[in-house]
């Protein structure tokens, strides 16, 4: 291990090496710790210290007889050249190009054939049709035909994969990226819709805890809930909530059906994070949705949903 003292004088002496080879009677000098950056404090030397002057460098040679040695300044020219500034001359040539027919029409049919390949495979996925919307599912707050549809649908699918009674089902609007007009369904539609990787998740909330949620969702301007009603006012309160028709209790434990997403208590519903009993399924709420339509389809009912007052506005 090399370390170095850097002083600077009228002739500028230069680095005192302290190294394996130190006299004993240089032990009291004060020394930088040197590792692996000798090759930057030298440049920080040579930076500094004009190149005009000459250099006296003193090395401590084991048997103390190689003083005033100018054995460093092959190692001090070596960093002063790095650290020189490099000339390289450029040329930039400037001038029009004239375009042609034929220079826009080259390579066009190679990447058409690509782009409708791609476009096939594309739209082989998203063309399917899942079923028909018997009116426009939009979303706007507190409560829309689309969130309704979205909780309504989670609740269901969520009470077919878990073995415990569902009490609520809470999906985030923002989570529901795009509207769905009436008419017939595509899966693309539903992708355009349901674009996260969002996972369904379980997890359960006492009363008290349920309340702050509910306190969230009042805030938020309203979220898309299934299984219970609230009241809140236009400055973003709770004023009343009830769960299947009944006032909370505070004590009593409720089953949530959410996203993963959400129960991290992300998007502002931090009370979710609380849960106890998380389960977080392998089930994709995408999935999930698909899985919905496609089995009211073939039960001979289109999608519908409205408006029902499940998050109401007190004036």
């Amino acid at each position: 291990m090399l370390n170095c003292s850097i002083i600077q004088t009228q002739h500028i002496k230069l680095l005192f090496l302290d190294s394996d080879y130190a006299e004993s009677g240089d032990k009291d000098r004060t020394f930088f710790a040197f590792k692996q950056i000798l090759l930057i404090i030298l440049k920080i030397v040579c930076y500094y210290a004009p190149q005009t002057l000459p250099l006296e460098c003193k090395l401590n040679g084991k048997p103390g007889t190689m003083k005033h040695s100018y054995l460093t300044i092959t190692l001090l020219a070596a960093a002063l050249a790095g650290c020189a500034p490099k000339e390289q001359k450029v040329t930039i040539e400037a001038g029009n190009i004239k375009v042609t027919a034929t220079d826009t029409n080259r390579g066009a049919s190679e990447v058409r054939a690509i782009l409708e390949r791609d476009k096939a495979y594309v739209d082989s996925i998203k063309s399917p049709v899942l079923g028909e919307a018997a009116v426009a599912l939009e979303k706007f707050i507190p409560e829309s035909p689309l969130m309704n549809f979205a909780a309504d649908a989670l609740m269901q699918m969520a009470q077919q994969h878990s073995n415990r009674k569902i009490d609520i089902a809470i999906t985030n609007k923002g989570g529901l990226r795009s509207n769905i007009a009436a008419g017939t369904i595509t899966f693309g539609d539903i992708y355009n819709v349901f674009t996260f990787e969002n996972r369904l998740a379980f997890l359960t909330l006492n009363g008290e805890q349920l309340t702050q949620l509910c306190k969230e969702i009042a805030k938020a301007g309203g979220e898309a809930i299934s299984g219970m009603r609230l009241v809140i006012t236009k400055e973003g309160g709770l004023v009343d909530a009830a769960v299947d028709g009944k006032p909370i209790e505070p004590q009593t434990e409720y089953r949530i059906a959410t996203l993963d997403y959400l129960s991290q208590g992300n998007d502002n519903l931090t009370t979710l994070a609380q849960g106890t009993d998380l389960e977080i399924t392998s089930h994709l709420l995408r999935d999930l949705m698909v899985e919905y339509i496609k089995k009211e389809t073939a039960d001979g009912r289109r999608i519908d949903a409205a408006c029902d007052g499940r998050i109401t506005i007190k004036e």
